[in-house]
């Protein structure tokens, strides 16, 4: 009886071990950073809303247009494509801003302005307002271009880089289980109360507390530029200098934005993360816009099934990501990434061809096993090897590279989903993934991230001292 006792007792430190530490720091011992806990607050609280969002908008088209006679799939990939052009369009711009502004109120500001934003979709009643969403929807993303390469530069800032894989895992699971309470709300106000109204709502009203939780980091976010700032004080002298300091700063930013492109083209990591993603957007892109009418239209499932079939993913997401530390620690980043990847592309063939419901919920535990460390692994090493100067231009460079990638993915998984239907253009989806596992696997074949016997050896002393005393002699 000691034995087992003592037995599931390792077990179940050797869990919590790997639940909540990455590369040895504790994911607690993150949240205590008083910054980034308030970013992490607003930024959970603020997904959950964009997911009741986005599901909820989806349930309506697809309701809205079988009332109507018409397929939903032309328009929800084109309502997918018209809402990532401005990260297309704007990306390499929005970088080069967040690199020579303040970081934390270009957050602020862009909150604000999508809380206003997104009070128009409650305006959508009908199938012939249906253009309301992509109003909407475009507008909201041109002030997101802004926000999001801003935050990803923002966090190096607070955190040291011991904490940023920390940090990345434990944003992927926020942002996971954020998803997944949305899609599960968003189910149940469609599907069993009939309403789309408070969803709108509820989005609104998490950018607003958002932007409060920003408000509350103490750290500028500004990376010091001193010749600017001297030039800018400059120019508040005269008129003439001050329209000078406008024209400068245009030539100034458009150079940095060159810079930006050059450095995530010419860079071996920056290269090979490039091209990884670029490839997999190319499949990711179709199986996001064809998954939720695949299971509606094809599966034969009601709106409030999401939640279980959500919250199944999120636990194979949960158990990958306990073991990203141990995995890190022992295998070259490539390896990860592109083995990663094409385990992907095998579950996502399998959700496609899965006809029971029951079934499915299992087929996406294995999903979420497989779709999280790629991600992990990669944004872990961009965010450690980039200068922190030319981290918002090369986020927001890459971002909009791979993001002519998924555009591409969604216009054409719209254009074939209504002729083919969503199961096959889904089958395709993870073919190509599994190719961009094989591709990933080449392009990062020059990343010297060979993992270090010593990080390796502390990560099992560590977890041997989580051992109850005598269960290495019995």
């Amino acid at each position: 009886m000691h034995r087992s006792v003592s037995g599931l007792g390792f077990a179940m430190r050797r869990f919590r071990a790997k639940l909540f530490y990455r590369d040895g720091t504790s994911v607690f011992s993150v949240l205590a950073v008083p910054d980034f806990r308030n970013l992490w607050i607003g930024q959970m609280i603020s997904m959950l809303g964009d997911a009741v969002a986005y599901n909820t908008m989806l349930f309506a088209i697809i309701r809205m247009a079988d009332d109507a006679g018409k397929g939903s799939g032309s328009v929800i990939g084109l309502l997918a494509v018209i809402g990532a052009l401005p990260t297309l369009v704007l990306g390499l711009v929005a970088g080069t801003v967040a690199d020579r502004a303040n970081r934390k109120h270009m957050m602020i500001i862009a909150d604000l302005m999508r809380g206003f934003i997104t009070l128009a979709y409650l305006f959508v009643d009908e199938w012939d307002k249906v253009w309301i969403f992509f109003v909407v929807s475009v507008s909201s993303s041109v002030v997101s271009a802004f926000f999001y390469p801003a935050r990803t530069a923002l966090v190096p800032m607070i955190l040291n880089k011991k904490e940023l894989l920390a940090a990345n895992a434990f944003g992927q699971l926020t942002h996971t289980l954020s998803f997944v309470v949305g899609a599960a709300l968003a189910g149940i106000l469609v599907g069993w109360a009939d309403a789309t109204a408070p969803a709108f709502i509820i989005d609104s009203l998490s950018f607003f507390v958002s932007a409060y939780f920003i408000t509350r980091i103490s750290i500028s976010g500004r990376v010091t530029r001193q010749g600017a700032m001297q030039a800018a004080q400059a120019s508040l002298n005269t008129l003439g200098s001050a329209l000078d300091s406008i024209w400068n700063t245009a030539r100034a930013m458009a150079g940095e934005l060159v810079v930006g492109v050059r450095y995530t083209l010419t860079d071996t990591i920056m290269r090979g993360v490039l091209i990884s993603f670029l490839a997999m957007m190319l499949g990711l892109g179709a199986a996001n816009v064809t998954f939720v009418p695949l299971l509606v239209n094809e599966l034969g499932m009601n709106e409030a099934g999401i939640g279980p079939i959500r919250f199944s993913q999120t636990a194979g997401i949960i158990l990958s990501s306990m073991a990203i530390s141990t995995l890190a620690a022992r295998y070259r980043a490539r390896n990860l990434i592109g083995l990663g990847m094409l385990a992907f592309g095998v579950t996502t063939v399998l959700v496609a061809v899965t006809r029971s419901y029951s079934l499915m919920i299992v087929v996406l535990f294995l999903v979420g096993l497989t779709i999280s460390p790629p991600q992990i692994i990669a944004a872990t090493l961009m965010q450690q090897h980039v200068p922190q100067e030319k981290l918002g231009r090369a986020s927001g460079a890459q971002n909009t590279i791979v993001n002519v990638a998924n555009i591409a993915s969604m216009g054409a998984a719209g254009y074939l989903m209504d002729p083919i239907g969503a199961r096959s253009v889904f089958a395709w989806a993870g073919v190509i993934i599994f190719l961009a596992g094989i591709v990933s696997w080449w392009a990062l074949r020059d990343v010297d991230d060979s993992p270090q016997p010593a990080a390796q050896a502390s990560e099992e002393m560590r977890l041997s001292e989580l051992a109850p005393e005598g269960l290495a002699g019995e």
